[in-house]
């Protein structure tokens, strides 16, 4: 009962969103979670609620105060009745996940986080991560401006955390995307259900980019792509 009022309010905030982050990937979160969490030995509870709360705070959605202070999150917790100890677990594993995060040397500390931050990871890679970022993409696209791809404009492949995080970025597009995050998202799984699982989806999206860039001529392209690839192995 707690876990689907959790996740009603968690649609409330999050049903508007056509960026890829709304109530669906929450829920795709939450499932995965569980099933990275199947046969560890951890508080699931603690799993589940971090995995349904992780994105309502979120600083693309709400801004930096919100996900500086997790405010969302703790009112919809306070609200729900749940105890003090799992509310400061969940803000804790929430505090300490996402690419940005990352970027800044902060990882999650506990295995119930190291289990929510794969499974959100590895919801941006693959096939449901490329529709994603492409839904991202699309919900930015403005007059003038191409978010899909211009072959002329090259991917800031070594990007800090506060140029990633900077709005209106020359390279910021759906194909530069996969180079300036997704395809180095496999290197950073904490469990190894999460390993397993990102090399599958890795090499989806290393198919589709060779595909993309063979179908539009691009051989400079899927060199860059090439030798992308071997500097990550």
């Amino acid at each position: 009962m707690l876990l689907e009022q959790v996740l009603a309010d968690v649609q409330n905030l999050l049903n508007g969103d056509n960026s890829g982050h709304g109530a669906d990937h929450v829920e795709r979160v939450y499932y995965l979670s569980m099933k990275l969490a199947k046969d560890e030995n951890v508080n699931k509870d603690v799993v589940a609620l971090a995995a349904l709360l992780h994105d309502v705070d979120d600083y693309k959605l709400f801004g930096d105060d919100n996900a500086k202070n997790l405010t969302n999150a703790k009112k919809i917790m306070q609200q729900n009745g749940v105890d003090e100890q799992t509310s400061a677990q969940v803000c804790d594993i929430i505090a300490n996940m996402g690419y940005s995060k990352c970027l800044q040397g902060i990882r999650p500390k506990t295995k119930e986080g190291m289990l929510v931050s794969d499974a959100d990871m590895l919801e941006a890679i693959g096939a449901v991560g490329t529709v994603r970022c492409l839904a991202y993409a699309l919900a930015k696209c403005h007059s003038g401006t191409d978010q899909i791809f211009d072959r002329n404009v090259w991917p800031e492949i070594n990007l800090s955390a506060e140029e990633y995080k900077k709005p209106n970025r020359k390279s910021d597009n759906f194909i530069n995307h996969f180079f300036e995050k997704l395809l180095k998202l496999k290197d950073l799984m904490m469990t190894d259900a999460g390993k397993k699982e990102a090399q599958i989806r890795h090499q989806f999206m290393l198919d589709f980019l060779y595909e993309f860039f063979r179908e539009n001529e691009c051989p400079d392209w899927i060199e860059f792509l090439e030798n992308f690839g071997n500097k990550k192995a």
